[in-house]
């Protein structure tokens, strides 16, 4: 929260966890559950349908890309068919060999990158577009009550990540977090563990959207996505 007082701005500090819930409301953080489950599911059917992949050399690689591209696609299709109310862009990376999904609300409150990592112990290792996505350094989280700041200073549209993984056939977690760094975080929610717990609460079921052929999604590979 920004204060003005007469000679600039008071920054309040305000709890990051609860921003987070604020950001990303329960219904929300259900469906994000929902879109990658269904991209690790999708990707794993989807890799039986190359027999040419199986028992050869980068394998592992293979699928880890492919829950990648499973996990955007089923992203972009929540948000077209307007059951997650987002929006998205796709970006080009700083080399411009890769594109990145960016997700982002209407109020422009926040912006959110999809990684794959290792664990959520802390935010995906650091790459040149998310250090160019993430400005939470200069975020009121690290300010207080007694600290000022000039009329320039935007409290707004906050990098989220949506961090999962690993190399398993269903994710060990997923991780919707506030990044402070690449070494730690404001706020971290395991949505693999809260979102059962929110399906008894408040009776969310997971979305009622047609079954994805694996000739869709091999259509939506060769599209680049």
């Amino acid at each position: 929260m920004i204060v003005k007082i007469d000679d600039g701005f008071r920054i309040q500090k305000e709890n990051p966890r609860k921003k987070l819930e604020e950001l990303i409301v329960p219904t929300n953080r259900a469906l994000i559950t929902d879109v990658v489950n269904k991209g690790y599911m999708l990707a794993s059917k989807a890799s039986k349908d190359f027999p040419f992949i199986s028992g050869q050399e980068g394998t592992t690689d293979f699928l880890s890309r492919m829950k990648s591209l499973a996990i955007k696609f089923y992203m972009k299709q929540y948000c077209d068919k307007g059951i997650l109310p987002f929006k998205y862009k796709v970006k080009p990376n700083e080399t411009k060999n890769h594109d990145y999904l960016l997700i982002y609300n209407d109020e422009g409150s926040f912006h959110l990158t999809i990684n794959q990592c290792k664990n959520m112990n802390k935010p995906a290792v650091p790459a040149g577009y998310r250090i160019q996505e993430n400005k939470n350094f200069q975020s009121y989280f690290d300010f207080d009550f007694n600290v000022y700041k000039t009329s320039d200073f935007n409290d707004d549209n906050l990098y989220l990540e949506l961090d999962h993984g690993y190399q398993s056939e269903q994710p060990m977690f997923i991780g919707l977090g506030i990044p402070k760094n690449d070494k730690s975080w404001y706020s971290v929610i395991d949505l693999a563990k809260e979102t059962p717990v929110l399906r008894r609460n408040f009776i969310t079921k997971p979305a009622d959207i047609k079954e994805i052929d694996v000739d869709t999604f091999k259509e939506f590979i060769r599209n680049k996505g």
